[in-house]
């Protein structure tokens, strides 16, 4: 036992090391009395992180309630069976899927759009592990090819084309106006070089402040398509109409078309 000059208690070895050593704690107090470490603390092991987005599993019941989400949207049924057959649509519990793939056909971009988002909820979110140099491609007419910030714009787009008797065009889903680096993906400029047409769709906002902000991502897209390709489309719905999906929705419903 040790005490200190007045006589007062200080106690054990260990507890005499730690009055030597203000705030120096237990076991390095041990280590000191028996010169090597007490616990050999290992490094914490860090998972990897996920490189590739996770194939989710497709129930029937998916397929069914993902399908009738996107019948209330304006999506056609033939829209439907072509995306599903492209791999560019899947469904999941509570949501559907949009899928960027690579050449080979692997999952490299998964965005999922929850059919009843809470109040707290986004209703995007991007799968773990996505990839967005690898967008969702919607196949269509290779001479004309839009670029979309949803996968709902993409199928609508598909829509529009057909009830105007045009060829549906190719469409790329960005994943959002501000995203740009799939137009560095050789695999994108290929199909933008070989395109008679390529063009930035837009959406429309409430006011002209909110406008101008919201034009400036598509305007830095176009400009970088305009340096691959010398020039590209400029796209909007009309006045009133928020973006691509809702005009295909009031023109669906206008039209009274069935989407079973």
């Amino acid at each position: 036992m040790a005490c200190n000059k007045t006589g007062q208690g200080i106690g054990d070895h260990i507890a005499l090391v730690r009055d030597l050593e203000p705030g120096i704690g237990f076991l390095d107090a041990v280590s000191r009395l028996t010169d090597e470490p007490v616990v050999k603390r290992e490094p914490l092991v860090e998972k990897p992180r996920r490189t590739r987005p996770a194939r989710r599993p497709q129930t029937r019941a998916d397929r069914h309630a993902g399908r009738v989400y996107l019948h209330g949207r304006g999506i056609s049924s033939d829209t439907l069976d072509h995306a599903e057959r492209a791999g560019f649509l899947r469904y999941t519990g509570g949501g559907v899927l949009f899928v960027g793939r690579e050449g080979s056909g692997t999952l490299r971009n998964v965005t999922q759009r929850l059919i009843q988002a809470g109040p707290d909820e986004k209703p995007k979110r991007d799968g773990a592990g996505s990839d967005k140099a690898y967008p969702p491609l919607l196949l269509g007419n290779p001479r004309g090819v839009w670029i979309v910030g949803g996968g709902v714009d993409a199928l609508a787009a598909r829509d529009l084309a057909v009830r105007r008797c045009k060829p549906p065009p190719t469409v790329r889903v960005s994943g959002g106006a501000t995203v740009r680096c799939f137009l560095d993906h050789p695999t994108v400029q290929t199909l933008l070089l070989h395109a008679d047409s390529v063009g930035v769709v837009r959406d429309n906002e409430s006011t002209a402040k909110r406008q101008a902000e919201t034009d400036a991502a598509p305007d830095l897209q176009r400009a970088r398509i305009g340096e691959l390709r010398g020039t590209c489309g400029d796209g909007r719905p009309p006045v009133g109409v928020k973006d691509v999906a809702e005009l295909n929705g009031r023109e669906q419903q206008a039209g009274g078309g069935s989407k079973s």
